[in-house]
């Protein structure tokens, strides 16, 4: 009788216990599939939103490359002003969509850290050497005053004062509109770890490349003012170069990605654009009263 009662108890007790057991077991299920849930739909929307991202980055290329293009079949046709307003707008489009992935840390972002990473792995004592002349011989004060000298010996050569305001006017337009990007934009600086000078404004564009392309490339449109295609493209490509050298010398010390280099060439781009048009204007007599304006001091210089 009195284990039968034992019996009934463990009976009674087990009972409640098991309920107890599969109610627990029933929220861990759903719990566990609440997380599970939850951890898909995150990523589902990390993926549609970084897909999302680059197809605007993508649409906003195609358009810039559509401008620029539409630039070049009206400079074919000869229509200087529509080619300088759709280039100029091309090469703004395309910063402003560099700016927009930064912001936004979106596709076109995706190279900068192993551009850097792979400037870091290659230093030398002797390429670090180089890199921070280069880059100093680049940078904006040495820029402001190079093109101060210029200026000066333009204005000396061909008592015209118009083709020496147009290059400091470009080159003083394009460093302001960089200083402003980089406020609006702000963009921090590679880590310190990887810098070899230290660099702690803004990041995007860069001031040196911004200004060192504003200056060379308006050099070399002063230099090939009425010479042959070969010489103006020998220009060209001179100032291509130096404009390249200060880029990478500024990823290789590590105080800009990528993205801030081709942001600053394209917004030194832009603003040569339409200071070139402003040169052809004042070369080929608009707004002047000679109808055969002085040579440029650069077309005084043999080859």
């Amino acid at each position: 009788m009195y284990v039968g009662q034992v019996q009934q108890t463990h009976a009674d007790t087990d009972e409640p216990l098991s309920a107890v057991l599969q109610e627990l077991l029933g929220t861990l299920t759903l719990v566990l599939l609440s997380s599970s849930m939850s951890a898909v739909h995150a990523t589902a929307t990390e993926v549609l939103t970084e897909a999302a991202t680059a197809d605007v980055e993508i649409a906003g290329l195609v358009i810039a490359v559509g401008l620029l293009a539409a630039g070049a079949m009206l400079r074919i046709r000869s229509d200087r002003a529509g080619a300088t307003i759709f280039g100029a707008l091309g090469f703004a489009f395309a910063v402003v969509v560099l700016a927009v992935a930064v912001h936004s840390n979106g596709w076109l972002t995706k190279a900068d850290a192993p551009v850097a990473a792979w400037f870091v792995d290659h230093r030398t004592p002797a390429l670090d050497d180089l890199a921070l002349a280069v880059t100093t011989a680049g940078g904006p004060a040495e820029t402001a005053a190079l093109g101060l000298v210029v200026a000066v010996l333009l204005v000396w050569r061909t008592t015209r004062y118009g083709p020496a305001l147009v290059m400091l006017a470009t080159v003083g337009s394009a460093s302001m509109l960089c200083t402003i990007v980089k406020l609006i934009v702000g963009r921090e600086r590679p880590p310190q770890s990887i810098q070899l000078m230290l660099e702690t404004d803004f990041s995007f564009p860069s001031g040196h490349v911004t200004g060192t392309a504003a200056l060379s490339l308006m050099l070399a449109l002063l230099a090939g003012t009425r010479r042959s295609r070969a010489v103006r493209t020998l220009f060209l490509g001179i100032a291509v170069a130096i404009v390249v050298a200060v880029a990478c010398t500024r990823m290789y010390l590590g105080v800009h990605w990528l993205t801030d280099v081709l942001a600053g060439a394209l917004l030194a781009a832009c603003a040569v654009t339409l200071g070139g048009y402003a040169l052809h204007r004042l070369d080929t007599g608009g707004g002047a009263t000679d109808a055969t304006p002085p040579r440029l001091l650069m077309n005084r210089i043999s080859l």
